[in-house]
């Protein structure tokens, strides 16, 4: 039986498993016994990858099957600054795992993201959860955030981009449409101050992350960078999701409200 090993951003791990990505991504969402329910989003990584930061062998040489012969479902590597020490270039396919264990699989872009003009709202999701407004694309914003001339910043992040209609040119007085989170006055409060300091990249809109209520209000895909590199994982079109996709999507907007 095949070794996989998996990058988990929620929570962050790194973890050795029996289980192919669909069963890694049903047993972490929903477990064994279906005790408690949550999405996950995870990468693969080649098995084989290696690093002094985390006893990678110890945990490889447990991953083997249970007496009874059942796979093993996990064998931790680590559970601490793992996104920091697995180089962005050693990341493979993400996957993104409903609360009811269903999994959509998304690869690698060689294209830059939208470079949408105007205002943007990020997800943080590793390894810290704000939510947060800013001007700067996915891929400056994830240089900002990383930069070590700042404060505070982090050695590198996973976060995705969220969708706020015709709030990212006019956050006073465009309509909100069907933007569905709960405090919409603090949102627009949050990007107004933005529009109109040229000098504020970030302005926190909240502290913590429903992951609960995450899928519906993605819009471009989901990102990963520091000061050296940084890659884009594209979501399928909305399109597609209805279509090719649709269980998976049917199963990821069933929550509606931030």
């Amino acid at each position: 039986m095949s070794t996989h090993l998996y990058l988990s951003l929620i929570p962050e791990a790194l973890i050795f498993s029996q289980l192919p990505p669909k069963q890694f991504g049903r047993h972490l969402s929903i477990g064994s016994k279906r005790l408690a329910s949550g999405p996950a989003i995870f990468f693969e990584i080649d098995s084989h990858f290696d690093t002094d930061v985390f006893n990678m062998e110890e945990a490889r040489k447990k991953c083997v099957r249970h007496p009874d012969g059942t796979p093993r479902r996990s064998s931790y590597a680590g559970v601490y600054m793992v996104l920091a020490n697995v180089p962005i270039s050693n990341l493979g396919t993400l996957y993104l795992t409903t609360s009811d264990g269903l999994t959509l699989a998304i690869e690698r872009s060689e294209k830059e993201p939208p470079n949408n003009p105007g205002l943007h709202l990020y997800q943080e999701i590793c390894p810290v959860q704000p939510r947060v407004a800013s001007p700067l694309s996915p891929k400056k914003f994830a240089k900002y955030i990383t930069d070590p001339a700042n404060p505070v910043f982090l050695p590198r992040a996973a976060f995705c981009d969220l969708r706020i209609n015709g709030l990212a040119q006019d956050p006073e007085g465009s309509s909100a449409g069907n933007l569905p989170y709960r405090n919409l006055l603090h949102l627009r409060e949050c990007l107004t101050v933005l529009k109109h300091k040229s000098d504020k990249m970030t302005k926190i809109v909240t502290r913590d992350m429903d992951t609960s209520r995450l899928y519906p209000v993605m819009e471009n895909g989901f990102f990963v960078g520091d000061q050296d590199d940084f890659a884009y994982y594209p979501l399928p079109s909305h399109e597609s999701r209805e279509t090719k996709h649709r269980r998976w999507f049917n199963s990821a907007t069933k929550s509606h409200r931030y």
